[in-house]
């Protein structure tokens, strides 16, 4: 596991091959809904305008 963590393989290496895919099926397979936020706007728009007569 402290090898995974310092990533201390060689490049050429099989063990190289499998974190990079593994980062790859990280990045392809993460579900979009993960990254989206709610943006609140730093100035809230009012809910009704009252019109005056």
């Amino acid at each position: 596991m402290k090898n995974i963590i310092n990533w201390n393989y060689e490049r050429a290496s099989w063990q190289w091959d499998v974190l990079c895919i593994l980062i790859m099926i990280f990045i392809f397979a993460t579900p979009k809904e993960w990254f989206n936020t709610a943006r609140t706007p730093a100035t809230p728009q009012p809910a009704a305008a009252v019109k005056a007569e």
